[in-house]
């Protein structure tokens, strides 16, 4: 180890490790139907006895799995990282996500013991480790132009503030959907099964718990958004690891619940899905990408 090298939690890495296996293991488990069927036997959610209905769930399903896979891609870049601040910054948009189910996701289900005991446990471990495994602090770097200020933003900085900014915008303002309007975000996804929805209005406990399940990761990757657009002059490790998260995110939501709402519904239907938003944000983010790798890398660290 270096000698001015930052003293790491072990707790934390370990964590860190944790959080890969499990995010990356329920992207899959919740993504592909095959095994998502044995899934929500586990945690009992009950499809419909109508086809389209159990359609539906898996699709939400679906929705859920890559908003899992970015939280992955984030906890990757938290186990790699040296630096105490951003592990710090990528640790707590994950740990919201465990209490944020108590609240809003389980409570919808009458808090159930298995689920509750679950989450109860992993919120005690999380925050637990994050107030009492500190970690110690990164001095700062030193100023190449000693008594001056920190330089006016470059058009190019404003230009990312505001991209970043934009997408955890979007983000939190699908999690605000999703959280406090289950059932009207599920009408939003599959707009052309509005009718079915509202004749089968009893049957959407299990649809409607999925969706604040995909509320809750929405917030946890709006947060991390946001601490990466505050901090995104100072810390080039932290706008990584949001980028390729968000990045991943939308190419996985076209892959996996557009794709699924064209087959099972046709193309129509899908482009009036409210998921279609992440089309657009996909192409940012490959924009983004490719005006990154444009510049020197001696400016990409800026």
């Amino acid at each position: 180890m270096e000698p001015n090298a930052p003293r790491l939690s072990r707790t934390r890495t370990v964590l860190f490790g944790a959080f890969v296996f499990v995010w990356f293991g329920e992207m899959v488990l919740w993504g592909f139907q095959p095994v998502a069927e044995v899934w929500t036997a586990f945690w009992k959610m009950v499809p419909s006895e109508n086809a389209q209905l159990a359609t539906a769930l898996y699709i939400t399903h679906a929705v859920e799995a890559p908003l899992k896979g970015a939280l992955g891609v984030l906890a990757v870049f938290g186990l790699r990282s040296r630096n105490p601040s951003v592990r710090t910054a990528l640790f707590v948009p994950m740990a919201l996500v465990p209490p944020l189910n108590i609240v809003f996701q389980f409570r919808a289900q009458g808090f159930p013991l298995r689920s509750m005991a679950v989450a109860t446990v992993l919120s005690v471990i999380l925050w637990a480790a994050f107030f009492l495994s500190r970690e110690a602090a990164q001095p700062p770097p030193e100023q190449a132009t000693p008594g001056h200020g920190p330089l006016p933003a470059s058009r190019r900085e404003v230009l990312r503030y505001l991209w970043f900014g934009l997408n955890a915008a979007a983000l939190t303002l699908l999690a605000v959907l999703f959280l406090f309007g289950p059932r009207t975000a599920l009408r939003f996804i599959i707009p052309c099964w509005s009718s079915l929805l509202d004749a089968h209005e009893g049957e959407l406990a299990s649809l409607t718990v999925s969706n604040l399940g995909v509320g809750t990761h929405l917030l946890a990757l709006a947060t991390a958004g946001w601490i990466a657009t505050a901090y995104s002059r100072d810390s080039p490790a932290l706008r990584q690891a949001v980028a390729a998260a968000s990045a991943l995110n939308a190419g996985l939501m076209c892959l996996l619940p557009l794709r699924r709402i064209i087959l099972e519904a046709g193309g129509t239907c899908a482009t009036s899905s409210i998921l279609l938003l992440f089309v657009p944000l996909l192409a940012g983010w490959a924009l983004y990408a490719a005006f990154l790798y444009s510049v020197p890398p001696t400016e990409r660290a800026a």
